[in-house]
C-alpha cells in the first residue's frame, strides 16, 4: 500500500510583508485588558478613596486607560475609557451619569494616538500622558460641575483636590505601567478589523 508521489510540489508563496498587520504577540490581550479593567474599577471604588492627600485621591482607572491606550492604540483606548468611566459612575454615587465615561473616552483616544511613536516603549511618555490625562479629567469634571451650577471655590478645589489627585495618579502610574507592559507586551495598534476571526 505504499505509493510513491511523483511530480513537483508547488512551493508556497511568501505572503506580502508590507500589507499585513500582525496581531499582538499575546493573542489573549483583550481578555487581559478586560480583567485589568474590572480590577481597576474595584480598586478605584474600594481602595483609592482611602489613599488621599488633602482631598485628592489617585485615579487608577485613568492611569490604566492611558497606559493601555499607549500600548494598544486609540480604538482600545476609547472602548476601555468608556467602559471604565461608566463602570465607576454606576458603582459610586456621582452627579450626572456619563461625564466620566466621556472624559475617559476622550483621554483614551488622545493617548492612543501615541502608539506608533518610539517613545511609547519608554517610561517617560506614558507617565507624562497619565498626568496630562488626569489633569484633563479633573479639570473637565470641575468645569462640568460649574456648568451645572455647583458652587465651590475654584482655587481651593485646585489646591486641595486637583493637584494632589494628579500627583498621586502620576506616582501610581509607574508600577502600573510596568505591570501592564508585562501583561500586554510591546505597543501594537489594534484596529477594529483585526478583531475578526
Amino acid at each position: 500500500m505504499t505509493e510513491q508521489i511523483t511530480g513537483d510540489i508547488p512551493a508556497a508563496r511568501p505572503l506580502p510583508v508590507g500589507r499585513i498587520r500582525s496581531l499582538p504577540q499575546r493573542p489573549d490581550h483583550l481578555g487581559r485588558v478586560a480583567i485589568m479593567a474590572v480590577v481597576a474599577v474595584l480598586l478605584q471604588i474600594t481602595l483609592m478613596p482611602h489613599l488621599t492627600v488633602a482631598d485628592g485621591a489617585p485615579d487608577i482607572c485613568i492611569a490604566l486607560v492611558v497606559i493601555v491606550a499607549v500600548l494598544r492604540g486609540p480604538f482600545v483606548g476609547v472602548v476601555l475609557g468608556f467602559a471604565c468611566g461608566l463602570a465607576v459612575e454606576l458603582t459610586t454615587p456621582v452627579g450626572t451619569l456619563g461625564v466620566l465615561a466621556l472624559l475617559y473616552l476622550a483621554a483614551g483616544y488622545w493617548c492612543g494616538r501615541f502608539v506608533d511613536r518610539p517613545e511609547a516603549e519608554s517610561l517617560g511618555l506614558p507617565v507624562a500622558l497619565v498626568m496630562a490625562a488626569s489633569a484633563f479629567v479633573q479639570v473637565g469634571y470641575a468645569v462640568f460641575q460649574l456648568l451645572l451650577g455647583t458652587e465651590f471655590v475654584v482655587s481651593a478645589v485646585a489646591v486641595q483636590v486637583i493637584v494632589p489627585s494628579i500627583l498621586l495618579t502620576g506616582l501610581l502610574s509607574f508600577p502600573l505601567l510596568l505591570v501592564v507592559r508585562r501583561l500586554l507586551g510591546a505597543p501594537v495598534d489594534v484596529e477594529p478589523g483585526m478583531l475578526r476571526s
